[in-house]
């Protein structure tokens, strides 16, 4: 006797908090799916009280950036600021700060070896998460001198209920380990990664198929969650 396969419902799952204005909500408005979008991870800063001078300052994430910026360190002109995408070099700008490098694709190794190029042996500062995989670090010869400031700290969250959605659009490393630790996969729902680093976290996990945009930002990831539910 052949076991009963769980039914899906017609729901794209975000690991992430949308505003109203989200451009991936009004983009699948008219899917005729449910979209459920909820952060699987708690935010929590770390106090830190001085930030030393350095060329460069690189930036992973928009936590990364917010949890740095909002303790108002001391800056030194003429530091140029790298990010991971186009996403947060718009969120940078919201801080006064304007980009000097901004990672192209989703491919955090190829965008670290990029970054490892252009600034050659000049210092770097990386404001990051407690538990960072600090990908673009590995890609730093020993000629350069980097430093890691920890800003803020992931906690995986438990408290959630997710229904067994056809789509399941993970967001970052953590929100996979977070997911992961109260469900599994189930056959016939489809997966996005949202970079490199969550696809090889799915990967872990057993996951073997997962798409990915063609960029960190919301359009991309509206683009390739259509590309799930049209086919």
């Amino acid at each position: 006797m052949k076991s009963q396969q769980t039914p899906l419902k017609k729901i794209i799952f975000i690991s992430r908090d949308l505003g109203m204005d989200s451009c991936l909500l009004s983009g699948l408005a008219t899917s005729g799916y449910e979209v459920l979008h909820e952060s699987l991870i708690q935010i929590s800063p770390i106090r830190f009280s001085y930030a030393q001078k350095t060329k460069w300052i690189f930036f992973s994430s928009k936590n990364s950036i917010e949890h740095f910026f909002t303790q108002e360190p001391l800056v030194e002109k003429g530091t140029k600021f790298g990010v991971m995408g186009k996403s947060s070099a718009e969120y940078l700008l919201g801080f006064g700060k304007k980009a000097d490098f901004i990672g192209e694709g989703v491919d955090t190794n190829q965008i670290g070896k990029k970054f490892a190029e252009i600034i050659q042996n000049e210092t770097v500062l990386f404001p990051q998460a407690l538990d960072s995989l600090q990908t673009i670090q590995k890609h730093l010869s020993f000629g350069n001198i980097s430093s890691n400031l920890f800003v803020y700290k992931t906690t995986l969250r438990t408290d959630f209920n997710i229904p067994h959605g056809e789509v399941l659009v993970f967001t970052s490393p953590s929100n996979v380990s977070a997911y992961f630790n109260k469900y599994k996969i189930l056959p016939g729902q489809k997966v996005v990664a949202m970079g490199s680093s969550t696809l090889r976290q799915l990967n872990s996990h057993g996951v073997k198929k997962a798409l990915m945009p063609a960029s960190f930002d919301d359009k991309g990831l509206l683009k390739v969650i259509l590309s799930c539910i049209n086919h």
